[in-house]
C-alpha cells in the first residue's frame, strides 16, 4: 500500500471492513517491534499513525539521485552529506551526479565506493545545503541484524524518478525473511519484505517504525510484494572502503608489470615459465626457468607473494630481484613499467 501524510484509502477500507461495535481508543499505540498483524480498528489506527509519523520524519532524509539519464533514490546518513544508495544506482566511483532534495532543489554530488556483490553504494554531496549551508539533516542507522521476521517496516523512494510536488512515496510491509548474515553477496545476504518497489525506488531507504534506516532498496522480487533490500550491517562492514571510493570485492590489480609468465597456481614457487625479451624482466637479464628467491630483498616462496608485493609499486620503480639459475645465484635490478 502507498502511504503519505494523508490516510491511505486501502487502510481505511480495511479498518471499516474489520470495524467492531464501539469507538477505538484515541491513545492506542503501535509497538515498533511488533511482529503480528493488526487485530482491531485500534491496532490499524495506531499503525497508521505510526507510519504517518515515520513518513513525515524521514522525508527530509530521502532524496532523488540523477546520474546521466538514470534516476534512483537514496538517503542522507551524515551531517556532512554521505548518502547511501544501491550499488547499481551509484555505478562506479568518482562520477559526478545530482542529489534532488524534497523541495526539488538540486545539489552537486559525486559517487564514492560500491560493493557490486552486495549492491551497496555511497555518494557524497559536494554542494552546500541551500538552507544557509547548515549541516544536512540525516537518518540514524539501526542494526539490521536485530530485526525479527514479521516486524513492520517502511520503504521510501521516488518511483519512476523524482516528481515535482510529490514527496517521497512510503510503503508499508512486514519483514518476510533475512538471508545469511555472514555472506558478502546480495543473492544470499538480504532483507526481503512486502514493501512494494517499482523502478526509481532503487537505492531508497527501508526504515523501521522508529525512523531508523535498516536497509536500502535493491531490486524487485518475483512478485511486487516480495522485494529485496541491502542490510545496513553490510554497509557498516564496508564503511571505510565505501568512503574511500573503493570498488569492494573487485580483485586489486598491480599498476605495474614484470613482463614474465608465472605458473598458474599462485601457491607454487615463482619459477618463470616465460620471459618477454623486451619486457622489464627481459631487459634486466632474467631468463625463462629462473627461480625468484628474493624480491626487493624479501624472501619469496610463492607466486602469490610476488603478486601481493607488486600492488605497492608504481611505474618507474626499481626492484632488486635475486634468482636461482641452475647452480648460480644472480641479483638483478628490474625497472617496472605501467600495465597497459
Amino acid at each position: 500500500m502507498t502511504l503519505r501524510r494523508s490516510v491511505p484509502a486501502p487502510l481505511l477500507f480495511l479498518a471499516l471492513f474489520l470495524a467492531p461495535a464501539g469507538v477505538a481508543r484515541a491513545d492506542a499505540k503501535w509497538d515498533p517491534l511488533r511482529t503480528t498483524i493488526p487485530e482491531s480498528v485500534e491496532d490499524l489506527k495506531a499503525l497508521q499513525d505510526t507510519v504517518t509519523a515515520v513518513s513525515a520524519k524521514c522525508t527530509p532524509f530521502t532524496v532523488g539521485i540523477q546520474i546521466g539519464f538514470a534516476a534512483g533514490s537514496g538517503v542522507i546518513v551524515s551531517e556532512d552529506g554521505l548518502v547511501l544508495t544501491a550499488g547499481h544506482v551509484a555505478g562506479e566511483p568518482g562520477k559526478k551526479c545530482t542529489i534532488i532534495l524534497q523541495d526539488g532543489t538540486s545539489v552537486d554530488a559525486k559517487t564514492l565506493g560500491v560493493n557490486k556483490k552486495m549492491d551497496s553504494g555511497m555518494i557524497k554531496i559536494t554542494g552546500k545545503n541551500p538552507d544557509g549551508g547548515k549541516p544536512w539533516p540525516f537518518a540514524e542507522m539501526a542494526k539490521s541484524g536485530d530485526l525479527k521476521k514479521g516486524q513492520w517496516l517502511v520503504s521510501m523512494g521516488h518511483p519512476n524518478g523524482y516528481k515535482k510536488g510529490r514527496p517521497p512515496v512510503a510503503r508499508l510491509g512486514p519483514l518476510k525473511s533475512y538471508g545469511d548474515k555472514k555472506s558478502v553477496d546480495i543473492s544470499k545476504n538480504f532483507l526481503q519484505t512486502n514493501c512494494t518497489l517499482v523502478g526509481g525506488d532503487s537505492g531508497g531507504p527501508l526504515f523501521d517504525l522508529e525512523g531508523n534506516v535498516i536497509g536500502i532498496n535493491s531490486r524487485i522480487g518475483y512478485t511486487l510484494a516480495s522485494n529485496i533490500h541491502v542490510p545496513t550491517d553490510t554497509f557498516r562492514t564496508d564503511w571505510d572502503g565505501l568512503v574511500a571510493g573503493e570498488t569492494i570485492g573487485k580483485p586489486k590489480v598491480a599498476q605495474v608489470v614484470l613482463g614474465v609468465v608465472f605458473p598458474e597456481d599462485d601457491k607454487l614457487a615463482p619459477k618463470l615459465a616465460d620471459v618477454t625479451d623486451d619486457g622489464p624482466a627481459g631487459k634486466a637479464g632474467l631468463k625463462t626457468g629462473d627461480l625468484i628467491t628474493k624480491f626487493d630483498k624479501t624472501d619469496v616462496t610463492s607466486v602469490k607473494k610476488i603478486r601481493e608485493m607488486l600492488l605497492k609499486y608504481k611505474p618507474g620503480d626499481k626492484v632488486e630481484v635475486t634468482v636461482q639459475r641452475g647452480s648460480e645465484t644472480l641479483t638483478l635490478t628490474i625497472t617496472l613499467v605501467k600495465r597497459s
